[in-house]
Order: structure tokens, then C-alpha cells, then sequence
């Protein structure tokens, strides 16, 4: 699925890039040029970042106790 129309960047592009670390729009901008126009994509960007680190967080969590 296209998540930053601009640059038609796909869902997968990003959370490959969010995988390989991103954790803000702009690392993201910077890895996969998602977000570097309009602006449009920042809220879904933003809700992935979350969801993902959040999940990432919680694995680390996990293995840790």
C-alpha cells in the first residue's frame, strides 16, 4: 500500500526503514524520502513509528524478564 503518495512510497518501504532504526518522520524522510513534499503521509507515519517501536519495545521487554 502507498503510504506517501509524492514519493510513492509503499508500507513496506517504511517499515523496512523503521526496522533499520528510524524512530522520527525525518529519519524516515531521510531513509526513504517518504514525507519530503506535501506532508500528507506524517500522521500515518507517525501512527507506524508507534505501533512498530512500541511493539519493538515490548519484545525487548520481554526478553529481558
Amino acid at each position: 500500500m502507498v503510504i506517501c503518495s509524492c514519493r510513492a512510497v509503499t508500507d513496506r518501504a517504511v517499515l523496512a526503514a523503521i526496522a533499520e532504526g528510524a524512530t522520527t518522520p525525518e529519519t524516515l524522510a531521510e531513509q526513504c524520502s517518504a514525507a519530503t513534499r506535501c506532508g500528507g503521509c506524517l500522521p500515518e507515519l507517525e501512527r507506524l513509528i508507534a505501533q512498530h517501536t512500541v511493539r519493538d519495545e515490548r519484545e525487548v521487554v520481554a526478553a529481558v524478564a
